[in-house]
């Protein structure tokens, strides 16, 4: 069991650029890796987020949403609309480390360190599934614990026993899969108030990787469309939803284009040409 600690304890250094509506880390998967082991090792409690385009949309509609990611310990680029607006800003990231493929990575890294992980979130039964599986994928994997909250705030009763059940697991990392922004909400709000050193936002991957849904195939992942798979595989609420915040990204990436466009054609007007 770890030790409750109030105090935040100092954030290990890993480099930020501002997009605008967040911070991201400059990060591949590795470093990931290797800057969760080291908030794990010191302590305190930490929350880390995954930035694709509809938490990136959210945040550029709820200041709420913005500061919740200003508040993160690190927010890593998941979703390629990130990263191709962070290169537009002027701040090239080396890879984008989505949360899905970081849960798997993390348990497979975590397998020698002997990481123990909660899942918090999923509909019911979902989570169970999910654990099946990483025990199937990575045997020896040490699973503290899952729960599947109900669909309704929780009563004060319920929210300490939540909070005395993971924290008696003597969990490293607490996985929370309850849809964006709100997942992004409960980590803020719980980080510190539950003792366990990292808490993750991961989303969609309790479905994919429970089998709930289909997740997109590597090559698509590699491509970074998985938003197109989603919306064409998750059904008319994803599809409706993924359309609007496309559309929004859209004109943001096109803004970002257009001022680097102007930005580049000043620079190269201001700079004086050599003498033939």
């Amino acid at each position: 069991m770890h030790e409750h600690v109030d105090t935040p304890a100092a954030i290990p250094i890993l480099r930020q650029v501002d997009i605008g509506p967040a911070r991201l880390a400059v990060a591949t998967m590795d470093s990931a890796l290797t800057f969760t082991e080291r908030l794990i090792g010191q302590g305190g409690s930490h929350y880390i987020c995954f930035c694709e385009a509809n938490l990136l949309s959210e945040a550029m509609r709820d200041p709420q949403v913005t500061a919740v990611l200003d508040g993160a310990s690190a927010v890593f680029a998941d979703g390629i609309a990130v990263k191709w607006l962070a290169r537009l800003r002027g701040c090239p990231l080396p890879d984008r480390v989505p949360g899905p493929s970081f849960l798997l990575a993390a348990c497979k890294y975590g397998l020698g360190r002997g990481w123990r992980h909660f899942f918090y979130g999923g509909e019911p039964g979902v989570v169970d599934s999910l654990a099946a599986g990483l025990r199937r994928r990575f045997p020896g994997i040490r699973i503290a614990g899952t729960y599947s909250p109900p669909f309704r705030p929780l009563t004060d009763a319920e929210e300490t026993a939540v909070k005395d059940r993971i924290e008696n697991s003597g969990a490293d990392l607490l996985w929370v899969g309850l849809g964006a922004p709100k997942q992004e909400f409960w980590c803020a709000r719980h980080a510190g108030r539950i003792a366990v050193p990292v808490v993750l936002a991961v989303g969609a991957a309790f479905d994919f990787h429970s089998g709930r849904r289909p997740w997109a195939p590597a090559w698509v992942r590699a491509m970074g469309m998985e938003w197109a798979y989603r919306a064409l595989t998750g059904g008319r609420r994803t599809f409706f939803r993924n359309l609007g915040c496309v559309s929004r990204i859209g004109l943001v990436l096109l803004e970002a284009s257009l001022e680097r466009f102007w930005t580049v054609r000043v620079r190269r007007r201001a700079t004086p040409r050599s003498a033939g």
